[in-house]
């Protein structure tokens, strides 16, 4: 009741303000300033993946050629222009940073048995399950070698913390799917496992690599982690907000698979009596079979809409994303500190 009670006093009326001024906002010319950066990692990272199997190389382009924004990199190509690192470990921990996301999509997307992916069938419905799960190991283990080539054990760690966490984070919503009691701390907890630590790893890494102070790589890392909270909660709030055309995946998708996110957390909150006790009845692995009817997917949806949870969840992300850009205090003021902040603004009203 903490959290609801932290924004409770949020009115719909704010909330549809704060879409509306995403209209004013530009992702690609937040990204701007990287964008030199972004684009020799397009032209050299599948040749970082070397493979002699012509069924890994397939499914390498085909993940790396995805049509995805790079955000991660990107964030750490904005720390490392901020601390002014241009060495040559650049590129080769801009694309463990993307290796590591793409390997965990690979896996995910399995596990999830998903078949569409920003608008494209997912590998594991083309190429099989093992194919896409083994393509995965390699690209982990290409990002492995790629760590250490940097001589640095700190970015080793970094990552293969990432990797570990993401892992548990995985299981963790797995051993909640259709929990309707699924508490707000655990749904965080998997929040930062699953999206969060890679984000603060690739940060702090920036700060390691730019020979950023200790308070200085800690306050990258807090900054990582709350920017990648804030990430995945817009994430959640579109799953009711969006269309699969503009965002690549089925609306209610988390929904259909028994995913309790924030949206329906504040929902159960918010809603009493006998629409409290349905959406408890629909959401409990106990009493389902594993599936919810068109019918119900609606009515929940319709929920959501009127009580505006989604849009309430969008004011949470703000908030978190708010906190991060208050990490950066630490660093002198720089255009290159702005830039940043205003990419991590961008990241949270991104749904234009």
């Amino acid at each position: 009741m903490e959290l609801l009670a932290t924004i409770k006093e949020i009115s719909n009326k704010a909330a549809r303000e704060l879409v509306a001024s995403a209209r004013d906002f530009s992702l690609d010319r937040a990204l701007a300033p990287v964008a030199p950066n972004l684009a020799a990692l397009n032209s050299e990272i599948s040749g970082y993946l070397a493979s002699e199997s012509a069924t890994s190389r397939q499914v390498i382009d085909h993940v790396m050629d995805s049509g995805g924004k790079r955000i991660r990199p990107a964030l750490y190509f904005f720390v490392c222009r901020m601390l002014g690192y241009r060495g040559e470990h650049l590129l080769p921990i801009a694309a463990v940073t993307e290796f590591v996301h793409a390997a965990s999509l690979l896996h995910d997307d399995v596990v999830d048995d998903s078949t569409l992916r920003r608008n494209k069938p997912t590998p594991n419905t083309i190429w099989g399950d093992e194919a896409a799960v083994l393509t995965g190991d390699l690209i982990y283990a290409r990002a492995s070698e790629m760590m250490a080539d940097t001589g640095s054990l700190e970015i080793v760690k970094l990552f293969a913390r990432a990797i570990r966490l993401m892992s548990e984070g995985e299981l963790l919503q797995l051993e909640n799917v259709f929990n309707a009691r699924l508490s707000t701390d655990t749904y965080l907890k998997i929040l930062n496992c699953k999206t969060a630590v890679l984000i603060a790893a690739a940060c702090r890494s920036a700060g390691v690599l730019g020979g950023a102070t200790e308070d200085q790589r800690a306050a990258l890392s807090r900054f990582g982690e709350l920017t990648g909270v804030a990430f995945q909660l817009i994430d959640d709030a579109l799953d009711y907000l969006s269309s699969s055309e503009r965002f690549g995946k089925p609306t209610l998708a988390d929904l259909k698979e028994g995913k309790i996110t924030m949206p329906v957390i504040l929902l159960r909150d918010l809603c009493a009596g006998s629409d409290q006790e349905r959406i408890a009845g629909m959401l409990d692995h106990e009493t389902v079979d594993g599936r919810l009817s068109v019918d119900d997917l609606n009515w929940i949806a319709g929920l959501v809409e009127k009580h505006g949870t989604a849009l309430k969840t969008i004011e949470l992300a703000t908030s978190y994303t708010i906190e991060a850009v208050q990490c950066l205090a630490i660093f002198p003021d720089s255009p290159e500190r702005d830039d940043l902040e205003s990419l991590a603004m961008k990241l949270v009203r991104r749904f234009n």
